[in-house]
Protein backbone atom coordinates (compact mmCIF):
# COMPACT_ATOMS: atom_id res chain seq x y z
CA UNK A 1 0.00 0.00 0.00
CA UNK A 2 1.70 3.46 -1.09
CA UNK A 3 1.81 6.25 1.26
CA UNK A 4 -1.56 8.33 -0.59
CA UNK A 5 -3.47 4.68 -0.27
CA UNK A 6 -2.71 4.41 3.39
CA UNK A 7 -3.71 8.12 4.44
CA UNK A 8 -6.92 7.41 2.72
CA UNK A 9 -7.68 3.76 4.58
CA UNK A 10 -6.63 5.34 8.28
CA UNK A 11 -9.50 8.80 7.33
CA UNK A 12 -11.92 6.46 5.75
CA UNK A 13 -11.51 4.12 8.76
CA UNK A 14 -11.77 7.32 11.29
CA UNK A 15 -14.89 8.33 9.57
CA UNK A 16 -16.50 4.97 10.11
CA UNK A 17 -15.87 5.63 13.50
CA UNK A 18 -16.99 8.61 13.81
CA UNK A 19 -20.40 7.61 12.09
CA UNK A 20 -20.69 4.47 14.50
CA UNK A 21 -24.11 5.41 16.96
CA UNK A 22 -23.34 4.68 20.33
CA UNK A 23 -24.24 1.24 21.41
CA UNK A 24 -25.48 2.58 24.98
CA UNK A 25 -27.21 5.77 25.99
CA UNK A 26 -25.58 8.60 27.50
CA UNK A 27 -26.90 7.22 31.21
CA UNK A 28 -25.28 3.51 30.96
CA UNK A 29 -22.07 4.53 29.16
CA UNK A 30 -21.65 7.29 32.03
CA UNK A 31 -22.85 4.62 34.93
CA UNK A 32 -20.19 1.97 33.14
CA UNK A 33 -17.77 4.20 33.53
CA UNK A 34 -18.30 5.16 36.95
CA UNK A 35 -18.37 1.49 37.39
CA UNK A 36 -14.89 1.44 35.76
CA UNK A 37 -13.48 3.65 37.70
CA UNK A 38 -14.54 2.65 40.96
CA UNK A 39 -13.26 -0.81 40.68
CA UNK A 40 -9.70 0.60 39.44
CA UNK A 41 -9.56 2.56 42.37
CA UNK A 42 -10.92 -0.04 44.67
CA UNK A 43 -8.19 -2.66 43.66
CA UNK A 44 -5.18 0.30 44.39
CA UNK A 45 -2.98 -0.52 46.76
CA UNK A 46 -0.42 1.94 47.56
CA UNK A 47 3.50 1.43 48.66
CA UNK A 48 3.30 0.09 52.21
CA UNK A 49 -0.02 -0.27 52.33
CA UNK A 50 -2.49 -2.91 53.74
CA UNK A 51 -5.61 -4.69 52.65
CA UNK A 52 -6.20 -7.17 55.79
CA UNK A 53 -3.27 -9.31 56.23
CA UNK A 54 -1.59 -8.32 52.95
CA UNK A 55 0.74 -5.20 53.03
CA UNK A 56 2.42 -4.12 49.44
CA UNK A 57 6.41 -3.85 50.38
CA UNK A 58 7.11 -2.45 47.19
CA UNK A 59 7.99 0.66 46.50
CA UNK A 60 5.35 0.89 43.47
CA UNK A 61 1.69 1.81 43.67
CA UNK A 62 0.10 -2.05 42.70
CA UNK A 63 -3.64 -2.72 41.12
CA UNK A 64 -4.83 -5.79 42.21
CA UNK A 65 -6.99 -8.08 39.56
CA UNK A 66 -10.30 -6.98 41.77
CA UNK A 67 -11.13 -4.82 44.75
CA UNK A 68 -12.11 -7.51 47.29
CA UNK A 69 -8.54 -8.95 47.40
CA UNK A 70 -9.48 -12.16 45.66
CA UNK A 71 -6.53 -11.86 43.68
CA UNK A 72 -3.98 -10.77 45.97
CA UNK A 73 -0.92 -10.14 43.78
CA UNK A 74 -0.06 -7.93 41.27
CA UNK A 75 -1.49 -10.15 37.60
CA UNK A 76 0.34 -9.11 34.72
CA UNK A 77 -2.11 -9.17 32.39
CA UNK A 78 -5.29 -7.98 34.47
CA UNK A 79 -3.62 -4.75 35.44
CA UNK A 80 -2.49 -4.25 31.57
CA UNK A 81 -6.52 -4.57 30.95
CA UNK A 82 -6.81 -1.62 33.14
CA UNK A 83 -4.79 0.56 30.92
CA UNK A 84 -5.87 2.66 27.40
CA UNK A 85 -8.37 5.28 29.09
CA UNK A 86 -7.37 7.90 31.94
CA UNK A 87 -8.05 5.34 35.19
CA UNK A 88 -3.92 4.92 35.83
CA UNK A 89 -1.95 8.00 36.44
CA UNK A 90 1.09 7.46 33.96
CA UNK A 91 3.78 7.49 36.70
CA UNK A 92 2.31 4.63 38.41
CA UNK A 93 2.23 2.99 34.40
CA UNK A 94 6.01 3.56 35.11
CA UNK A 95 6.42 1.69 38.47
CA UNK A 96 4.72 -1.35 36.73
CA UNK A 97 7.36 -1.68 33.92
CA UNK A 98 9.98 -1.18 36.00
CA UNK A 99 8.45 -4.04 38.48
CA UNK A 100 7.94 -6.02 35.93
CA UNK A 101 11.12 -5.28 34.20
CA UNK A 102 13.30 -6.04 37.50
CA UNK A 103 11.70 -9.99 37.70
CA UNK A 104 12.68 -10.79 34.36
CA UNK A 105 15.93 -12.96 33.98
CA UNK A 106 18.37 -12.52 31.02
CA UNK A 107 19.00 -16.50 31.25
CA UNK A 108 16.97 -19.82 31.15
CA UNK A 109 15.90 -20.94 34.54
CA UNK A 110 15.10 -24.96 35.49
CA UNK A 111 12.74 -24.35 38.11
CA UNK A 112 12.47 -28.49 38.61
CA UNK A 113 12.33 -31.35 36.21
CA UNK A 114 8.54 -30.49 35.00
CA UNK A 115 8.67 -26.23 34.81
CA UNK A 116 11.65 -24.34 32.85
CA UNK A 117 11.06 -20.17 32.73
CA UNK A 118 12.72 -19.36 29.21
CA UNK A 119 14.77 -15.84 29.21
CA UNK A 120 13.42 -12.69 28.83
CA UNK A 121 10.26 -14.38 29.84
CA UNK A 122 7.11 -12.25 32.07
CA UNK A 123 5.66 -13.47 35.13
CA UNK A 124 2.51 -14.28 35.25
CA UNK A 125 2.03 -12.14 38.81
CA UNK A 126 3.81 -10.79 41.38
CA UNK A 127 3.68 -10.43 44.77
CA UNK A 128 3.57 -7.97 47.17
CA UNK A 129 7.43 -8.40 48.30
CA UNK A 130 8.54 -8.00 44.79
CA UNK A 131 9.25 -11.41 43.58
CA UNK A 132 7.88 -13.22 40.40
CA UNK A 133 5.54 -16.11 39.95
CA UNK A 134 5.85 -17.77 36.32
CA UNK A 135 2.77 -19.77 36.78
CA UNK A 136 -1.03 -19.96 37.78
CA UNK A 137 -2.50 -21.95 40.62
CA UNK A 138 0.33 -21.05 42.86
CA UNK A 139 1.85 -18.09 44.97
CA UNK A 140 5.28 -19.55 45.47
CA UNK A 141 8.04 -17.50 43.63
CA UNK A 142 10.68 -20.27 44.81
CA UNK A 143 10.77 -23.92 43.09
CA UNK A 144 7.57 -25.15 43.83
CA UNK A 145 6.01 -23.41 40.79
CA UNK A 146 5.09 -24.63 37.53
CA UNK A 147 4.21 -28.03 36.04
CA UNK A 148 1.77 -30.15 35.33
CA UNK A 149 -1.55 -29.16 35.27
CA UNK A 150 -0.16 -25.22 34.67
CA UNK A 151 2.32 -25.75 32.19
CA UNK A 152 5.83 -26.68 31.82
CA UNK A 153 6.70 -23.17 30.72
CA UNK A 154 4.85 -20.31 31.65
CA UNK A 155 1.33 -18.81 30.00
CA UNK A 156 2.38 -17.18 26.38
CA UNK A 157 0.29 -13.83 26.87
CA UNK A 158 2.22 -11.81 29.48
CA UNK A 159 5.23 -10.98 27.30
CA UNK A 160 2.57 -9.54 25.30
CA UNK A 161 1.02 -7.92 27.65
CA UNK A 162 4.45 -6.19 28.90
CA UNK A 163 5.43 -4.67 25.62
CA UNK A 164 1.23 -3.07 25.75
CA UNK A 165 2.14 -1.42 29.11
CA UNK A 166 5.71 -0.13 27.39
CA UNK A 167 2.68 1.35 24.73
CA UNK A 168 0.62 2.61 26.66
CA UNK A 169 2.92 4.44 29.34
CA UNK A 170 4.17 6.16 25.46
CA UNK A 171 0.55 6.80 24.70
CA UNK A 172 -0.02 8.65 27.94
CA UNK A 173 2.93 10.63 27.77
CA UNK A 174 3.66 11.06 24.55
CA UNK A 175 7.51 10.48 25.07
CA UNK A 176 9.86 7.60 24.15
CA UNK A 177 11.80 8.76 27.37
CA UNK A 178 11.41 5.25 29.33
CA UNK A 179 11.26 3.68 26.13
CA UNK A 180 14.84 4.69 25.49
CA UNK A 181 15.91 4.18 29.36
CA UNK A 182 17.99 1.52 30.89
CA UNK A 183 16.00 -0.50 32.97
CA UNK A 184 16.83 -2.76 36.09
CA UNK A 185 16.57 -6.67 35.34
CA UNK A 186 16.79 -9.57 37.95
CA UNK A 187 20.62 -9.45 36.51
CA UNK A 188 22.09 -6.51 35.43
CA UNK A 189 20.05 -3.48 33.38
CA UNK A 190 19.10 -3.51 29.46
CA UNK A 191 17.64 -0.68 27.78
CA UNK A 192 13.82 -0.82 27.44
CA UNK A 193 13.19 -0.80 23.91
CA UNK A 194 15.79 -4.21 23.50
CA UNK A 195 14.12 -5.72 26.42
CA UNK A 196 10.77 -5.40 24.72
CA UNK A 197 12.45 -7.09 21.51
CA UNK A 198 13.35 -9.44 23.31
CA UNK A 199 9.95 -10.78 25.27
CA UNK A 200 8.19 -10.91 22.18
CA UNK A 201 10.59 -13.26 20.91
CA UNK A 202 9.61 -15.63 23.91
CA UNK A 203 6.83 -17.15 22.92
CA UNK A 204 7.35 -19.95 20.49
CA UNK A 205 6.16 -19.91 16.80
CA UNK A 206 5.88 -21.64 14.05
CA UNK A 207 8.16 -20.63 11.23
CA UNK A 208 6.01 -21.23 8.35
CA UNK A 209 3.20 -18.95 9.78
CA UNK A 210 5.00 -16.77 12.57
CA UNK A 211 1.79 -17.91 14.81
CA UNK A 212 2.42 -18.62 18.97
CA UNK A 213 2.80 -22.54 19.27
CA UNK A 214 2.53 -24.90 22.15
CA UNK A 215 3.43 -28.70 22.00
CA UNK A 216 2.45 -31.92 23.86
CA UNK A 217 -0.03 -31.53 26.35
CA UNK A 218 0.97 -34.33 28.31
CA UNK A 219 4.88 -32.57 28.40
CA UNK A 220 4.64 -29.07 27.70
CA UNK A 221 1.06 -27.82 28.43
CA UNK A 222 1.95 -24.09 27.98
CA UNK A 223 -1.08 -22.27 28.77
CA UNK A 224 -2.35 -20.26 25.85
CA UNK A 225 -3.49 -16.80 27.82
CA UNK A 226 -4.89 -16.52 31.62
CA UNK A 227 -8.34 -16.55 31.60
CA UNK A 228 -7.40 -20.20 29.98
CA UNK A 229 -5.11 -21.55 32.36
CA UNK A 230 -7.02 -24.42 33.29
CA UNK A 231 -7.37 -24.92 29.55
CA UNK A 232 -4.86 -27.64 27.66
CA UNK A 233 -4.28 -26.80 24.32
CA UNK A 234 -1.54 -27.39 21.92
CA UNK A 235 -0.28 -26.38 17.81
CA UNK A 236 -0.91 -23.40 16.59
CA UNK A 237 -2.99 -21.25 18.57
CA UNK A 238 -5.02 -18.03 18.03
CA UNK A 239 -5.30 -15.85 21.32
CA UNK A 240 -1.47 -15.47 21.67
CA UNK A 241 -1.21 -14.74 18.29
CA UNK A 242 -3.55 -11.71 18.16
CA UNK A 243 -1.70 -10.87 20.97
CA UNK A 244 1.58 -11.13 18.86
CA UNK A 245 -0.36 -8.97 15.69
CA UNK A 246 -1.03 -6.27 18.62
CA UNK A 247 2.39 -6.88 20.27
CA UNK A 248 4.54 -6.07 16.90
CA UNK A 249 1.77 -2.87 15.34
CA UNK A 250 2.76 -1.35 18.94
CA UNK A 251 6.42 -1.95 19.18
CA UNK A 252 6.19 -0.79 15.13
CA UNK A 253 4.24 2.84 16.42
CA UNK A 254 7.37 2.90 19.15
CA UNK A 255 10.38 2.57 17.55
CA UNK A 256 8.87 4.73 14.55
CA UNK A 257 8.27 7.48 17.37
CA UNK A 258 12.07 7.14 18.44
CA UNK A 259 13.23 7.83 15.14
CA UNK A 260 14.02 3.88 14.22
CA UNK A 261 12.40 3.59 10.85
CA UNK A 262 14.04 0.20 10.61
CA UNK A 263 12.78 -1.21 13.43
CA UNK A 264 9.31 -0.13 12.57
CA UNK A 265 9.09 -1.12 9.14
CA UNK A 266 10.32 -4.85 10.89
CA UNK A 267 7.47 -4.90 13.24
CA UNK A 268 4.88 -3.82 10.44
CA UNK A 269 6.13 -6.59 8.11
CA UNK A 270 5.46 -8.77 11.33
CA UNK A 271 1.97 -7.86 11.80
CA UNK A 272 0.89 -7.81 8.35
CA UNK A 273 2.56 -11.40 8.06
CA UNK A 274 0.59 -12.37 11.05
CA UNK A 275 -2.92 -10.97 10.46
CA UNK A 276 -2.91 -13.20 7.12
CA UNK A 277 -1.58 -16.46 9.11
CA UNK A 278 -4.32 -15.88 11.45
CA UNK A 279 -6.61 -15.27 8.98
CA UNK A 280 -6.22 -18.63 6.78
CA UNK A 281 -5.26 -20.55 10.12
CA UNK A 282 -7.96 -19.86 12.39
CA UNK A 283 -11.09 -19.43 10.48
CA UNK A 284 -13.89 -22.21 10.37
CA UNK A 285 -16.50 -22.74 7.55
CA UNK A 286 -19.20 -21.45 9.96
CA UNK A 287 -17.43 -18.11 10.26
CA UNK A 288 -16.01 -18.99 14.18
CA UNK A 289 -12.26 -18.69 14.28
CA UNK A 290 -10.83 -22.09 16.18
CA UNK A 291 -8.98 -21.96 19.38
CA UNK A 292 -5.91 -24.17 18.29
CA UNK A 293 -4.90 -26.58 15.63
CA UNK A 294 -4.34 -29.67 17.97
CA UNK A 295 -5.84 -30.03 21.55
CA UNK A 296 -8.42 -27.16 21.84
CA UNK A 297 -9.65 -27.32 18.05
CA UNK A 298 -13.01 -25.65 18.83
CA UNK A 299 -15.25 -22.82 18.00
CA UNK A 300 -13.49 -20.00 20.18
CA UNK A 301 -15.88 -16.93 21.27
CA UNK A 302 -13.41 -14.82 23.56
CA UNK A 303 -10.84 -15.09 20.84
CA UNK A 304 -13.01 -14.76 17.33
CA UNK A 305 -14.26 -10.87 19.25
CA UNK A 306 -10.78 -10.32 20.28
CA UNK A 307 -9.22 -11.20 16.71
CA UNK A 308 -12.16 -9.11 15.18
CA UNK A 309 -11.77 -6.12 17.30
CA UNK A 310 -7.82 -6.18 17.45
CA UNK A 311 -8.24 -6.39 13.31
CA UNK A 312 -6.24 -8.99 13.53
CA UNK A 313 -8.28 -10.76 10.34
CA UNK A 314 -8.82 -9.85 7.08
CA UNK A 315 -12.44 -7.97 6.19
CA UNK A 316 -13.81 -11.13 4.49
CA UNK A 317 -13.27 -12.85 8.01
CA UNK A 318 -13.98 -10.54 10.00
CA UNK A 319 -17.57 -10.32 8.48
CA UNK A 320 -17.62 -13.71 8.52
CA UNK A 321 -16.95 -13.85 12.26
CA UNK A 322 -19.01 -10.67 12.98
CA UNK A 323 -21.70 -12.50 11.58
CA UNK A 324 -21.01 -15.78 13.61
CA UNK A 325 -21.00 -13.87 16.93
CA UNK A 326 -24.47 -12.11 16.23
CA UNK A 327 -25.78 -15.63 15.25
CA UNK A 328 -25.07 -16.81 19.04
CA UNK A 329 -26.15 -13.84 20.71
CA UNK A 330 -29.08 -14.58 19.05
CA UNK A 331 -29.56 -18.18 19.53
CA UNK A 332 -28.63 -17.88 23.26
CA UNK A 333 -25.37 -20.00 22.58
CA UNK A 334 -22.71 -17.46 23.78
CA UNK A 335 -24.26 -14.55 25.87
CA UNK A 336 -26.85 -14.59 28.90
CA UNK A 337 -27.45 -11.55 30.46
CA UNK A 338 -25.02 -9.35 28.86
CA UNK A 339 -22.00 -11.86 29.75
CA UNK A 340 -20.28 -14.46 27.54
CA UNK A 341 -18.96 -17.84 27.84
CA UNK A 342 -15.75 -19.22 26.38
CA UNK A 343 -17.20 -22.20 23.95
CA UNK A 344 -20.42 -22.02 21.99
CA UNK A 345 -23.04 -23.92 24.11
CA UNK A 346 -24.05 -25.59 20.53
CA UNK A 347 -20.42 -26.98 19.99
CA UNK A 348 -21.83 -30.55 19.37
CA UNK A 349 -17.83 -32.23 20.06
CA UNK A 350 -17.50 -31.36 23.07
CA UNK A 351 -20.86 -30.83 24.59
CA UNK A 352 -20.25 -26.73 24.91
CA UNK A 353 -17.28 -27.78 27.05
CA UNK A 354 -13.19 -27.59 26.42
CA UNK A 355 -11.73 -30.80 25.42
CA UNK A 356 -9.94 -30.99 28.06
CA UNK A 357 -9.83 -28.91 31.03
CA UNK A 358 -9.24 -28.97 34.65
CA UNK A 359 -11.98 -26.75 35.75
CA UNK A 360 -15.57 -28.60 36.31
CA UNK A 361 -18.08 -28.20 33.34
CA UNK A 362 -20.40 -25.48 34.30
CA UNK A 363 -17.61 -23.33 36.17
CA UNK A 364 -15.07 -20.38 35.38
CA UNK A 365 -13.71 -21.55 32.59
CA UNK A 366 -15.32 -24.17 30.78
CA UNK A 367 -18.91 -23.02 31.12
CA UNK A 368 -19.15 -19.80 33.22
CA UNK A 369 -20.31 -16.70 31.57
CA UNK A 370 -18.04 -13.17 32.48
CA UNK A 371 -18.13 -9.58 31.59
CA UNK A 372 -14.02 -9.66 30.71
CA UNK A 373 -14.98 -9.82 26.85
CA UNK A 374 -18.34 -7.83 26.23
CA UNK A 375 -16.36 -5.19 25.15
CA UNK A 376 -15.02 -7.20 22.46
CA UNK A 377 -18.28 -9.07 21.48
CA UNK A 378 -20.36 -5.97 21.24
CA UNK A 379 -17.32 -4.00 18.93
CA UNK A 380 -17.37 -7.47 16.81
CA UNK A 381 -21.34 -7.59 16.14
CA UNK A 382 -21.42 -3.86 15.17
CA UNK A 383 -19.55 -4.56 12.17
CA UNK A 384 -22.48 -6.65 10.60
CA UNK A 385 -25.55 -6.07 13.30
CA UNK A 386 -25.23 -2.74 15.08
CA UNK A 387 -28.90 -4.02 16.50
CA UNK A 388 -27.64 -6.57 18.22
CA UNK A 389 -24.46 -4.63 19.33
CA UNK A 390 -27.13 -2.01 20.92
CA UNK A 391 -29.10 -5.25 22.83
CA UNK A 392 -25.95 -6.77 24.07
CA UNK A 393 -24.37 -3.40 25.28
CA UNK A 394 -27.51 -2.64 27.31
CA UNK A 395 -28.08 -6.12 28.93
CA UNK A 396 -24.60 -5.79 30.11
CA UNK A 397 -25.69 -2.48 31.81
CA UNK A 398 -28.47 -4.11 32.99
CA UNK A 399 -26.58 -6.64 34.68
CA UNK A 400 -24.27 -4.48 36.28
CA UNK A 401 -27.08 -2.48 37.86
CA UNK A 402 -29.32 -5.15 39.13
CA UNK A 403 -26.02 -6.04 41.16
CA UNK A 404 -25.18 -2.63 42.62
CA UNK A 405 -24.25 -2.62 46.28
CA UNK A 406 -25.58 -0.18 48.91
CA UNK A 407 -22.75 2.42 48.70
CA UNK A 408 -23.30 2.63 44.44
CA UNK A 409 -20.92 -0.41 43.31
CA UNK A 410 -22.08 -3.00 41.04
CA UNK A 411 -20.67 -6.44 42.35
CA UNK A 412 -19.23 -7.14 39.41
CA UNK A 413 -18.74 -11.07 39.58
CA UNK A 414 -15.56 -12.56 37.85
CA UNK A 415 -18.10 -14.95 36.48
CA UNK A 416 -21.23 -16.35 37.01
CA UNK A 417 -23.58 -19.69 35.87
CA UNK A 418 -27.27 -17.99 35.11
CA UNK A 419 -28.30 -21.59 35.25
CA UNK A 420 -27.21 -22.96 38.84
CA UNK A 421 -26.85 -19.44 40.44
CA UNK A 422 -23.14 -19.70 41.19
CA UNK A 423 -21.56 -16.67 41.49
CA UNK A 424 -17.92 -15.77 42.08
CA UNK A 425 -15.25 -13.67 43.05
CA UNK A 426 -17.26 -10.01 43.30
CA UNK A 427 -15.29 -6.50 42.76
CA UNK A 428 -13.67 -7.85 39.76
CA UNK A 429 -11.74 -4.90 37.63
CA UNK A 430 -11.45 -6.51 34.44
CA UNK A 431 -15.31 -7.10 34.40
CA UNK A 432 -16.23 -3.90 33.81
CA UNK A 433 -13.22 -1.62 33.26
CA UNK A 434 -12.15 -3.90 30.37
CA UNK A 435 -15.52 -3.79 28.65
CA UNK A 436 -15.40 0.16 29.00
CA UNK A 437 -12.18 0.60 27.61
CA UNK A 438 -12.53 -2.13 24.52
CA UNK A 439 -15.84 -0.27 23.09
CA UNK A 440 -13.92 3.52 23.71
CA UNK A 441 -11.23 2.42 21.57
CA UNK A 442 -13.43 1.16 19.37
CA UNK A 443 -15.61 4.58 18.99
CA UNK A 444 -18.69 3.09 20.43
CA UNK A 445 -19.18 5.01 23.48
CA UNK A 446 -17.66 8.72 24.27
CA UNK A 447 -14.69 8.29 27.26
CA UNK A 448 -11.81 9.78 28.41
CA UNK A 449 -8.24 9.61 26.68
CA UNK A 450 -8.76 6.11 25.25
CA UNK A 451 -6.00 4.77 23.12
CA UNK A 452 -6.25 2.73 20.16
CA UNK A 453 -3.66 1.74 17.21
Amino acid sequence: MNGRCAVLAVLLAAAAVQAAEPVLNREDAGFLREQARRLVAAARLAPGAASGKYVNSTRYALHVPGGNMGYPAFWVRDAVMMLGGDFVPAEEMEGWIRLMASTIRSQEWQVHAGAVVPAYAVPDHINFDGRATFYPGTYDSGAKQGGKPFGKYPPLDDHFYFIEAVYQHWKATGSVELFRAEVAMAEGKLELARLCERVYRVAPVDAATGLVTAGDVESENAKDWGFCDTVFKSGRLLFPSVLKYNAANELAELFEAAGDGTAAARYRGDARRLRGSISRTFRRSDGWLRSATGVGNQPDVWGTAFAVWSGAVDGKTGERASRALVKAYRDGTAVRDGLVRHVPANDGTNGGLWQSCVAAAGTYQNGGYWGTPVGWYVAAMQKSDPGAARQMAGEFAGWLRRNVRADGTSEAWEWVNPVTGVRRNELYVASVALPYLSLVQAGLIAGGAATRR
